[in-house]
């Protein structure tokens, strides 16, 4: 029997144990960062007991198990990738407790019985915390789709390219693109990547693929953005434009699409037209002498129209609760969840009194 060294995989993260092929715990469960550090720090403790046949087995979780996976593979280990079914279907434990101790446990003991299956690599893998799993830490939410986040990843998308780069170099990347803290930016990323163990190697095939896609996804973003002035441009002819966007929160992009949709407000004589239009009105239900006037939205008109007054309602109600001003669209929204309506019905309530707002501002417009 070979030794065996169990991995519970987190994100970032993982719980280890040492066993030999006797049963006895050389290492006590433990948890270890995915860094190369502390990876290090792992390998020595295991080739201090002067084994020999040891193997890793830990579970398939989507993308995390990769530089732990990694790591063991090109220090010549034999590592076993298991499908989580085989895990679960291997406990017995009565009282349903789990922690990341006893799952390594039940790892190991599944190694010695031997009934499980390597797991079957997904192709599709994502690229980025594979090549720099930090890249998340450093370009925050959504600003890994920001300009400057696309082009730092296209130029270095991999740790170790980061780590033979000079830091004036990358400091005068930021500078460039007048980034604010370009400085400290800089000494960030350098620090992050010296301390980072990626799934991957510089010289592999998904780090080139990673630069392609992190250009070719600013190249549309570019295009987009090209593509909502234009829209803005032609919004900003009509008589429209100017009273939809001074309602608060709506910006200039979502005013454009609003017109778009609606286009001549005029066609419609009353707030009930416009909101059958949208498919706001409320559908109808007839059973025998019963009639229910009050059922849900129809749904049968504009799609498009009914998403983007969602979204405006939306944003208009958090605009307004951080700024802490107050709103007549807010205020509506709250009274709604006070009556009792949940999030979505207090929020669709809301699209048809900004529907009111709009249609009497252009109205007004044309009096």
């Amino acid at each position: 029997m070979h030794n065996c060294l169990a991995v519970d995989v987190a994100k970032g993260k993982s719980m280890v144990t040492l066993v030999s092929s006797s049963g006895e715990v050389l290492i006590d469960p433990y948890e270890v960062n995915h860094s190369i550090n502390d990876f290090s720090n792992l390998l020595n403790r295991i080739t201090s007991f002067k084994l020999d046949n040891i193997s890793v087995i830990m579970e398939s979780t989507n993308i995390y198990h990769r530089p732990i996976e990694r790591f063991f593979l090109e220090n010549n280990f034999k590592v076993f990738v298991i499908n989580p079914i085989y895990g679960r279907m291997h406990k017995r434990n009565l009282r349903k407790t789990k922690t990341d101790k006893e799952d390594c446990f039940n790892l190991v003991n599944l190694f010695i019985s031997n009934t499980f299956k390597e797991y079957i690599k997904p192709d599709q893998l994502y690229l980025v915390y594979l090549c720099f799993p930090e890249y998340e830490e450093i370009f925050k939410g959504t600003l890994i789709y920001s300009n400057i986040a696309l082009e730092f990843i296209e130029s270095y998308p991999h740790t170790d390219i980061i780590s033979n780069t000079r830091i004036d170099k990358l400091q005068n990347f930021f500078k460039k693109r007048e980034f604010r803290y370009w400085k400290s930016k800089a000494n960030l990323i350098k620090e992050i990547a010296s301390k980072s163990y990626p799934s991957v190697n510089m010289n592999d095939e998904l780090v080139s693929n990673l630069s392609q896609i992190a250009r070719l996804v600013n190249e549309y973003q570019k295009a987009i953005d090209i593509i909502k002035y234009k829209i803005i441009s032609l919004a900003k002819k009509s008589k429209y434009f100017e009273p939809i966007n001074s309602i608060y929160g709506i910006g200039e992009f979502t005013t454009s699409i609003i017109i778009a949709e609606l286009g001549d407000i005029n066609r419609f004589n009353n707030i009930k037209e416009l909101t059958a239009y949208c498919g706001l009105d409320p559908s109808i239900k007839q059973s025998g002498k019963s009639i229910n006037i009050r059922g849900p939205i129809s749904k049968s008109g504009n799609k498009y129209m009914r998403k983007i007054l969602y979204i405006a309602c939306s944003n208009i109600i958090r605009l307004a609760a951080i700024s802490k001003q107050e709103n007549d669209i807010e205020i509506y929204y709250r009274k709604k969840r006070n009556e009792g309506k949940h999030h979505y019905a207090a929020i669709v309530a809301c699209t048809t009194k900004l529907l009111r707002k709009i249609l009497a501002l252009c109205k007004q417009l044309d009096n």
